[in-house]
C-alpha cells in the first residue's frame, strides 16, 4: 500500500501527529529559524513589526528606560527583547496545530487570528511582569520569573486556546 493510501486511511489523530511537526517546520523555516532571520526576510520583518508594537507600549507602561530594545533596570543591568521576547514563537506552535488539526477553514482562521492576538497580549503581560518583579526582586529574580514563570505562562495559554478550538471542532463535527 502507498503512502498516501496509508495516510488517506489514517484517523484524525493520526494525521494530526504526522501533519502537527510538518507545520512547526514549514511554519518556523518560513518565519522564525536562522541567525536572527538572516536566512528568512519575512520573519525579519515581522519581528521588527511585533517589537515596534511591544516597545512603545512597554516604553508608555514601565518606568524604566528603554534604549533601543534594551529595558534599562540598573546602569549595570538591561533586560534585552530579543526576536525571542516578540510572542511568535509561541504563535507559531499555536498556529501549526490548529492548520493540522482537522476542522473547518473558517474556523481556523478565526482561531489563528484569536490565538495571535491572545498570545500578543499574553506576552506583553509577561514582558511586563518581568520587568517589574526583577526590578522589585532583583536581577537574580530574573532566570525565575523569565525562562519559568513567563514560559509557563505562553505554555498555559497556548494549551488553553488549542483546547478551546479542539472543543468547538469537535462540537461542530459531532453536533453536541
Amino acid at each position: 500500500m502507498s503512502i498516501a493510501k496509508r495516510y488517506k486511511n489514517l484517523d484524525s489523530s493520526n494525521k494530526f501527529l504526522i501533519l502537527f511537526p510538518l507545520w512547526l517546520i514549514v511554519l518556523f523555516g518560513l518565519f522564525y529559524w536562522g541567525n536572527y532571520y538572516s536566512l528568512c526576510p519575512i520573519g525579519k520583518v515581522i519581528d521588527s513589526a511585533q517589537r515596534g508594537v511591544i516597545m512603545p507600549i512597554l516604553d508608555t507602561v514601565l518606568s524604566n528606560p528603554i534604549v533601543n530594545y534594551d529595558i534599562v533596570i540598573n546602569p549595570k543591568y538591561r533586560i534585552v527583547i530579543t526576536p525571542e521576547c516578540n510572542g511568535i514563537i509561541p504563535f507559531l506552535m499555536i498556529l501549526a496545530a490548529i492548520i493540522a488539526y482537522s476542522c473547518q477553514k473558517k474556523r481556523k482562521i478565526i482561531w489563528a487570528v484569536l490565538s495571535y492576538f491572545v498570545i500578543s497580549i499574553v506576552n506583553l503581560i509577561r514582558l511586563i511582569l518581568v520587568v517589574k518583579i526583577v526590578d522589585i526582586f532583583g536581577v537574580d529574580s530574573f532566570h525565575l520569573v523569565h525562562d519559568i514563570g513567563g514560559n509557563i505562562l505562553l505554555i498555559l495559554t497556548g494549551s488553553g486556546l488549542f483546547l478551546l478550538y479542539i472543543r468547538g471542532c469537535f462540537v461542530i463535527e459531532n453536533g453536541k
